[in-house]
């Protein structure tokens, strides 16, 4: 009798071990892996620190236990991770994607949809600047939520503009006049690093500002059009006026920001997410920023933004959303104010902080502009394509060829290959 009882005692104790298991699992939670641009170690972009007090709090508040750790890549070389770690069957539980290259994304098979949950997440949000409709895609799923809004703005040395430019003549005339033979009065990226978004950003609202268009609607390239060869005419003769010069040839986006913030470069155009790197420069007090001059008045804006996404082999997709419902609260956008990001749910303009913000009344102004333009996932060899633009403008202004030869050369290979 003994030996029945304790055997059926071990039995007991077994089987309640066993039954224990799948509870101490759940309780500990997911151990997920968040890859993104920013880099959490870094004190020097405000973006980076903002990252690391969501994600740390994100780590000690959820009631799953999940924890979140994040692995950086530098933007010129995001996608390749992605795309390389997809085709091996494996990649982050959560990724970002900026959303001129999210179809790059769903192409390469690096994000899932997300369908089943974002609609219902926008409703209840209430206050998102973006419809379901809107971020929904040609096969019906929805793969990423925007976190942040910027439009690409014109900043100028408000000491050596007499007032903000707001046509292509204003800023040629006021740009000819602020260049000296140590600075540049205005200046474009026009080399081809950094996917040649130096060009294409300023390149896009000029050409709508002119009455083109970079895609037709069945997706053929279409700014080989009169617009497109005014556009490329107009970067012409700011070189020929002064106003840059043959350097701009070698310079990125990067490249020009920096310029900028120490003076060799009197204006240019940006994304408005810069500014809390741009206002690290010692000359910030002379900085302003204003809506992009276009043909005849300001060009209609380039709008973009990062979004986030759930990883096509994440562990948890319902965990992974639960980190992106978390990242896109109302708290967490006010944070992101702070590092001078355009928030995506307008009921963070009314908390305190953000109206306090030093900054708050470009945000305003960048989110009336914003609405000049719209989001747009562009084709997934959107950046190969913005390459050969870059050197075809570069042909035009800087060795003499036909601006419509060269547009027409890079259009009819896209469209043909």
């Amino acid at each position: 009798m003994k030996k029945t009882a304790l055997a059926i005692l071990t039995i007991a104790l077994a089987a309640g071990s066993l039954f224990s298991v799948p509870a101490m699992a759940e309780d500990k939670g997911v151990d997920m892996k968040f890859w993104i641009f920013l880099d959490p170690t870094s004190t020097e972009d405000p973006r980076s620190v903002v990252l690391k007090g969501i994600v740390d709090e994100y780590n000690e508040t959820n009631e799953y236990g999940n924890t979140v750790t994040v692995e950086s890549f530098n933007y010129a070389v995001f996608e390749q991770q992605a795309i390389q770690a997809a085709a091996a069957q494996t990649g982050p539980d959560i990724i970002n994607c900026f959303s001129d290259q999210l179809m790059t994304h769903i192409e390469a098979g690096t994000v899932q949809p997300m369908t089943a949950y974002a609609p219902a997440f926008i409703d209840e949000m209430g206050d998102y600047i973006h419809t379901a409709e809107k971020l929904t895609q040609a096969d019906g799923e929805i793969y990423s939520l925007p976190w942040e809004c910027r439009a690409t703005v014109t900043w100028y040395r408000k000491d050596l503009y007499e007032r903000a430019p707001e046509t292509w003549e204003d800023l040629k005339e006021l740009g000819a006049a602020a260049s000296t033979d140590l600075s540049l009065g205005y200046a474009l990226g026009l080399g081809e690093g950094g996917n040649g978004a130096g060009l294409i950003e300023t390149f896009i609202p000029w050409l709508r500002s002119a009455g083109g268009e970079f895609f037709d609607a069945e997706g053929k390239a279409a700014f080989n059009s009169e617009a497109g060869v005014e556009v490329v005419e107009y970067i012409k003769s700011l070189v020929e006026a002064g106003v840059m010069d043959q350097t701009t040839m070698n310079l990125a986006y990067d490249d020009v920001v920096d310029g900028y913030k120490s003076g060799t470069i009197n204006a240019m155009s940006a994304g408005s997410h810069r500014t809390a790197t741009i206002m690290t420069s010692d000359l910030s007090d002379n900085f302003a920023c204003t809506p992009m001059p276009g043909k005849e008045g300001a060009a209609p804006a380039y709008v973009a933004g990062q979004t986030i996404a759930i990883g096509a082999f994440a562990q948890d997709a319902e965990m992974s959303m639960d980190f992106i419902r978390f990242w896109l609260s109302e708290e967490n956008q006010a944070k992101w104010v702070a590092a001078n990001c355009m928030p995506v749910r307008t009921g963070v303009y009314e908390y305190d902080e953000v109206k306090e913000n030093s900054n708050y009344d470009n945000l305003q102004m960048w989110a009336e502009y914003a609405k000049t333009g719209e989001i747009t996932f562009y084709p997934a060899d959107f950046t190969e394509l913005c390459v050969k633009l870059v050197q075809g403008v570069q042909n035009v202004v800087f060795n003499g060829a036909d601006a419509q030869t060269e547009l027409d050369k890079v259009a009819d290979w896209y469209n043909n290959k």
